[in-house]
């Protein structure tokens, strides 16, 4: 029976399928992915963006609001047919009726009108907002991708480091110690390197999500593969304060918003200012008696608002018009502000990216100088594992001020409302 068992417990351990996490188990295999530009995303999203498609519809439904605002009101047909002696003496009537509005519905276009400019603006905006989500999500892929690298280089920094303590004299007094603290570090960093490339995952997954296209089965990344060695440096000569004002206040579309829904408030005032005139009344037809005499009938009526003068709608539609204007100051006088600290947030980030630019490179022959050194045995190991973790603590920082430079610029973008402001910087 035992071993019966035995036996039992061989076959199920040989028949058991193993589970292990690998590539293949992923979403996306690294195989999956399609490289494309910037500018290849932002057409992309342009086109097929699901929210920017449920946006445009919008438009549409303005543009009907329009023809709905300037349709005349359709006529009644009436009939009063006499039935019994009555009819002897008295004529039965069919016709039509006429309603006639008296200076409303060209106010009521217009505020249409006003309402379409608005959601224009509105899908504009939308757009312009997407192409800056889109260079974002770009650049944080390039700087995940960026922060892998740092790692892989140091990767390979450490396994040539561990390679020349291997290659010294075991005789040395610290070999043995040496060897395993370089070991040590290199192990430790296939973990971060781990953790980098399941960074660069969730930022490829957030570039997607970014773009929103609806059955798209791709994954697509960036066509960088870092953001070292791209044109990101070009010293940009900005325009002075009152220029920047200028270029904002004519391209920002939330301004232009704000200016059509003044013009919507004041259009929906002007409307329901003009209930309290009178409408008209147009009626006409055929006339019959039951003796054989016809002939025809005309009629006119006024619609008086005695008893409701709307005023309750009147004050409330008031009230929006102050609403909107204080919205359109509050938006100017924001952007204001906020233009001078986005500038000059934008130039002392731009300044911090070329002094780092510069020390990197210092850094990198210190760098270079201490391993020479080492493969001599002029420097011990853990000074040269010093200037390793400093190298790599600048290239860290170098990413910081790139990041702080780059949202910088973004955020001015986002107040001028221009999605560029040079051609010589892609992102």
């Amino acid at each position: 029976m035992k071993r019966l068992f035995l036996i039992l417990l061989i076959l199920i351990g040989i028949t058991t399928p193993t589970f292990a996490t690998d590539s293949s188990t992923l979403a996306h295999s690294e195989t999956d992915r399609h490289k494309i530009t910037l500018e290849e995303a932002i057409n992309m999203a342009l086109e097929g963006n699901i929210e920017l498609q449920k946006q445009r519809k919008n438009l549409g439904i303005s543009q009907y609001g329009v023809k709905k605002a300037a349709a005349f009101k359709n006529p009644q047909f009436q009939s009063n047919l006499l039935m019994g002696p009555i009819a002897r003496g008295n004529s039965s009537q069919v016709g039509l009726m006429l309603p006639i509005e008296i200076t409303k519905r060209g106010e009521r276009k217009k505020a249409a009108i006003a309402d379409l400019n608005y959601t224009e603006n509105k899908i504009k905006d939308y757009e312009f907002k997407l192409k800056l989500n889109v260079r974002t999500s770009y650049f944080n892929l390039l700087v995940a991708k960026s922060e892998l690298k740092i790692l892989q280089e140091r990767k390979e920094l450490l396994e040539d480091l561990l390679d020349i303590t291997k290659s010294r004299s075991k005789s040395e007094k610290n070999y043995e110690i040496d060897v395993l603290q370089a070991d040590m570090r290199l192990k430790k960093l296939l973990v971060q390197i781990n953790r980098a490339q399941a960074e660069i995952r969730s930022a490829q997954y957030n570039f997607n999500k970014v773009l929103n296209l609806e059955n798209n089965p791709t994954l697509y990344d960036t066509k960088e593969d870092s953001i070292f060695g791209q044109e990101f440096f070009t010293q940009l000569e900005l325009p002075n304060y009152d220029e920047l004002e200028k270029i904002a206040f004519q391209n920002r579309y939330d301004i232009k918003m704000a200016e059509f829904q003044i013009i919507k408030s004041q259009k929906n005032l002007s409307v329901i200012t003009k209930q309290r005139i009178p409408d008209l009344y147009l009626s006409g037809g055929y006339a019959f008696a039951h003796d054989g005499t016809s002939g025809a009938y005309v009629g006119a009526g006024v619609d008086i608002p005695a008893l409701y003068r709307y005023t309750p709608e009147i004050k409330s539609a008031q009230l929006e018009c102050e609403k909107a204007q204080l919205e359109y100051n509050s938006i100017i006088n924001v952007t204001k502000n906020v233009i001078h600290t986005n500038h000059d947030k934008f130039i002392i980030a731009q300044e911090n990216v070329e002094h780092y630019k510069d020390i990197l490179d210092e850094s990198a022959k210190i760098l270079n100088l201490s391993k020479q050194r080492y493969k001599k045995g002029d420097t011990s190991l853990t000074n040269l594992i010093v200037v390793m973790h400093s190298h790599q603590e600048l290239l860290n920082e170098f990413l910081d001020a790139m990041k702080t430079y780059y949202n910088a610029y973004i955020a001015l973008l986002q107040e001028l409302g221009m999605d560029n402001l040079t051609i010589d910087i892609d992102l």
